[in-house]
């Protein structure tokens, strides 16, 4: 119960902060100095910002952004808000075989959205929960090309996973992916989606809860729209009247997440234990590793 109060506490500093202009935050607005770096340490050795992310404790839900962790978000929120820190850069990102995620940072940084890629793949964009598990479902989809997981219809720009685990950045996590539509069309990836969420239940999927947790379809032409229209019929109809909660938006700038989210479960997850990825393959997904 302490932990969680002072989890809920963070989170409501963070947005009150988060509805204040950007331009008032800034730390020249106040005239003050910048913060010196090893202010951090003073606050508290154990919070100060590694240069290593440990995937496991990033992950861990709920406790990534308590009061410890509010030092941590030199590269996060806060940071953003204050203008302490420049960018995220997104160096650390390449594309390779059936990997997006390198292309994708190219049109984050020149704030694009872009419906088709380089290559000529169709994109498209998907909000299930936790984005490990629902990428490694579309990476094993025939006609989809190549996936990435990131961070969209947010206000913010470039965030980091802390602040968007602050649910105050307003944006929810997702797999991005290409697609060959001759070989699987948008209806289908769309109802897969809804094979991996409950959308009676509302921002949520499994244990992990929040606003960044959303369901949502996220549309790059008015072609994917009217698929997805067709297909959110459907499975209205299916549920007898029950609450119905998956946004259908069009879609904003994409953020790919950091490198060691990127095909996560197919790398191995938390425990070491590397899941298929190969075309067709039906094994049960272990969505944490």
């Amino acid at each position: 119960p302490e932990m969680r109060n002072k989890m809920h506490a963070t989170r409501a500093f963070v947005l009150a902060l988060a509805t204040v202009p950007l331009a008032s935050l800034r730390a020249s607005a106040f005239n003050v100095p910048k913060v010196p770096t090893n202010l951090w340490q003073k606050i508290s050795p154990a919070s100060q910002p590694s240069s290593t992310v440990n995937p496991a404790a990033a992950r861990s839900r709920g406790l990534a952004f308590g009061f410890s962790g509010l030092a941590s978000t030199r590269m996060g929120l806060l940071d953003s808000l204050l203008g302490n820190a420049g960018p995220r850069s997104y160096s650390d990102l390449v594309s390779g075989e059936r990997q997006f995620q390198g292309e994708a940072a190219e049109y984050a940084e020149a704030g694009a959205v872009k419906a088709v890629s380089k290559d000529g793949y169709s994109i498209a964009t998907f909000g299930g929960g936790c984005f490990w598990g629902l990428e490694l479902a579309y990476q094993r989809v025939p006609g989809v090309v190549g996936t990435s997981v990131g961070y969209t219809q947010g206000a913010l720009e470039h965030p980091s996973y802390e602040a968007v685990c602050s649910g105050a950045t307003g944006h929810t996590e997702v797999v991005q992916l290409t697609y060959k539509p001759d070989e699987v069309s948008f209806a289908e990836l769309c109802k897969l989606l809804f094979t991996r969420i409950n959308p009676s239940l509302k921002d949520q999927v499994g244990n992990d809860r929040g606003t960044q947790y959303r369901h949502g379809i996220y549309y790059h032409t008015p072609e994917q729209k009217a698929e997805a229209e067709a297909v959110i019929a459907d499975v209205k109809a299916s549920l007898g009247g029950a609450p119905f909660y998956a946004e259908l938006e069009e879609a904003k700038v994409y953020y790919p997440a950091e490198e060691y989210h990127q095909q996560y479960l197919e790398k191995g997850g938390r425990m070491g234990a590397k899941q298929s990825a190969e075309k067709g393959c039906t094994e049960t997904i272990r969505c944490y590793g």
